[in-house]
């Protein structure tokens, strides 16, 4: 499954972390201190997630499926 993250640095220096959700769960929220770092602690939180609320991740699955043509967001530098 694909899903659309969001990952947001906040703090300066030492304590600069990376908050990362996922735009499909944004109840599952997690952060890092490396952007890697903060993707696989989400992939682990969303398979505990999942785990637990399994109907969630078909409803899911079934709706990225209706929605071939769904707005991407992204970020350019000019």
């Amino acid at each position: 499954m694909e899903l659309d993250i969001v990952i947001v640095p906040e703090g300066y220096g030492e304590s600069k972390v990376y908050s990362i959700s996922a735009v499909q769960v944004p109840n599952v929220v997690t952060q890092g201190n490396t952007v890697e770092e903060a993707k696989d602690r989400l992939k682990q939180a969303l398979e505990l997630y999942f785990e637990e609320v399994p109907q969630e991740k078909e409803n899911i699955i079934q709706i990225i499926k209706e929605r071939s043509n769904v707005p991407l967001i992204s970020r350019m530098l000019l």
